[in-house]
């Protein structure tokens, strides 16, 4: 955090730059907002940099300063002019190959006390009275993320979507910007012919569905998929079916709401053990065949698509990739049923932002998606995102069994609650107290697990190490808040807001406020990348940082003013650590 430190040097060097006569024009010092120096080693003046580089490329430093030497001038000029006082006590240059940074030593108490005092004043949102949070741009944000198949458990094949989708959703909000967060569900086909002809055959009925539904209508699909597979009679009454959805059925729609409605509530369950929820369920079936032909107008006007011999309609992107807008029958494909709802979605919600959470074997598609949308003049396809995510490998319980989301939380589950018998034998730190807590800390689990790798690679789930008691997990940070909480309700000191925090004088005290300054910083890193593993490895080094001064810094055998300081620097602590978690979109326990 540490705003009031920001705001004073950002205003100081405008005025420095403007003194030397090489400032840009039209200069504000939110555009100049440094950023604080952390390193191991403990230092009585905590330090924020600023990059003269990254200066010049914004246009705070204006052309006339160019070259490494100008830069050099520029620096020394800066230092010369910057008036120090007893809250900056020093500014030297540091150079390097790569940049020429001007270093800011702050006072170390005024830093302390800004860190604290905000923090513990808005708890929900300290991170807000940040300068580098405040220059943002409001925006308003459409993300569609998770899409699975209706009237099918929820694959583990949609669980990177989810994680990553809801992630950026928090963080969007975080920053207060309105967000829309949108479940694409599959919910057309010929595959709902199928299921309605297994419904019937099988002779199933509403009441069948009340318990265990989804699993139900899964037996069914899988059993009249075999029979399409030996009988291509059954596959002839399932288009048939599915025609008769398209054209409006009564009967055939009826069923069709009732697979959807239960299917939703089923989603929606599995959702809420991880910490997911939506605004708007929308699916393939929203833009029926006259709004696809409606888009596919627009296109043959814009002279967009060609005729190929066969009698399909393409679009090319480029002369050796022609993409497939309308099949040889007439019919159209998935591709103009999402233009159409791009269409849809802008005239809705008037976006700044649409994500696509989507892996990275769609990127085709999203290429073609947001190439089409420019080509046919709507000026807001450059608001569109694909953020690509690699998949997982080797998930499946630990029996190898099938890979549904339900089935792995449950094995998840029954390993945290084994460990917590372990526990209870060993004497071990680490104790789930009931089911519930087990779910929530083997769901932390699978959460930072997926979410401290890159978004873009593959890797190799791991039971092992996802579920492990040590090392960086998501049980860690879980353990950590719990022994925060735990601290705050034993020590004997009751937390204030506003406590003489000049009895934060240590090392290991001055270190952990350098972090946690650190974590607006971290969140527009994380923003900009739109990388979870950003937040996660924070929240790892943030909790070693907890740990080392929860060891050396007593409270409860401590002076009542050197208690209260320190207990507000550990629940300020505990603030930032939740905080984080939350936009995570994992749920801190209080204990376990």
């Amino acid at each position: 955090m540490a705003h009031k430190f920001r705001s004073l040097i950002s205003n100081k060097i405008i005025q420095a730059l403007d003194h030397i006569a090489i400032g840009g024009e039209g200069l504000k010092s939110s555009t100049v907002i440094p950023c604080i120096q952390v390193d191991q080693k403990a230092r009585i003046h905590p330090e924020f940099r600023v990059s003269l580089r990254r200066l010049q490329q914004r246009g705070v430093i204006s052309s006339t300063a160019v070259g490494r030497k100008s830069l050099l001038n520029c620096a020394s000029s800066l230092v010369e002019k910057f008036h120090t006082d007893m809250t900056i006590p020093g500014v030297y240059v540091v150079e390097d190959k790569a940049d020429i940074r001007v270093n800011f030593k702050v006072n170390c108490h005024n830093l302390v006390a800004d860190v604290v005092g905000i923090t513990a004043l808005r708890p929900d949102a300290f991170w807000r009275s940040s300068a580098l949070v405040n220059i943002l741009p409001k925006e308003r944000v459409v993300a569609d993320f998770s899409s699975p198949n209706i009237a099918k458990p929820f694959h583990v094949g949609h669980l990177r979507s989810t994680i990553i989708g809801n992630f950026i959703c928090n963080l969007h909000e975080a920053f207060g910007h309105e967000v829309t967060r949108i479940n694409y569900l599959g919910d057309w086909g010929t595959q709902f012919g199928i299921l309605k002809y297994g419904y019937d055959a099988c002779k199933m009925t509403e009441e069948d569905l009340k318990d265990g539904a989804i699993r139900k209508l899964y037996e069914v699909y899988v059993w009249a998929n075999q029979k399409a597979e030996e009988d291509s009679s059954v596959l002839v009454k399932a288009q048939e079916i599915f025609s008769k959805m398209e054209q409006g059925d009564e009967e055939v729609l009826r069923a069709w709401n009732l697979f959807r409605k239960v299917s939703i509530e089923d989603l929606r369950r599995v959702y809420s053990r991880l910490n997911v929820t939506f605004d708007e369920y929308h699916g393939e079936s929203m833009y029926s065949a006259d709004e696809c032909q409606e888009i596919i107008k627009m296109m043959e006007e814009k002279d967009l698509l060609e005729n190929t011999e066969d009698g399909r309609k393409v679009f090319s992107l480029t002369p050796n990739n022609r993409i497939t807008v309308v099949k040889s029958d007439g019919s159209s494909i998935y591709l103009s049923r999402d233009i159409a709802g791009a269409v849809d979605r802008y005239k809705r919600y008037k976006f700044t932002k649409s994500y696509y959470v989507v892996d990275n074997a769609q990127t085709d598609h999203f290429v073609a998606l947001f190439t089409i949308i420019n080509q046919l003049g709507f000026d807001w396809a450059e608001n569109m995102s694909h953020v690509k995510f690699g998949r997982i490998r080797g998930m499946s319980t630990r029996k190898g069994t099938a890979v549904f989301l339900e089935d792995l939380l449950d094995e998840a589950q029954n390993v945290m609650k084994q460990k917590q018998e372990e526990a209870n034998t060993t004497k071990n730190d680490l104790q789930y107290s009931d089911v519930d807590i087990a779910d929530k800390v083997a769901v932390s689990c699978i959460l930072v697990g997926d979410m401290k790798q890159r978004r873009q690679r593959d890797y190799v789930f791991s039971w092992d190490k996802v579920l492990q008691s040590q090392g960086d997990t998501g049980a860690k940070l879980q353990y950590v808040h719990c022994r925060l909480m735990n601290l705050q309700e034993n020590c004997g000191v009751e937390f204030t807001p506003t406590v003489n925090t000049r009895f934060l004088t240590e090392p290991v005290a001055i270190s952990l406020i350098c972090e946690m300054a650190r974590f607006d910083e971290v969140l527009i890193e994380a923003y900009k990348e739109l990388e979870p593993c950003v937040l996660v490895n924070y929240l790892f080094k943030l909790s070693g940082s907890i740990n080392v001064a929860l060891k050396q810094l007593q409270v409860k055998s401590s002076p009542l003013e050197v208690a209260k300081a320190r207990l507000a620097l550990f629940v300020t602590a505990r603030y930032t650590l939740a905080a984080g978690m939350k936009i995570l979109g994992v749920e801190p326990l209080n204990n376990m």
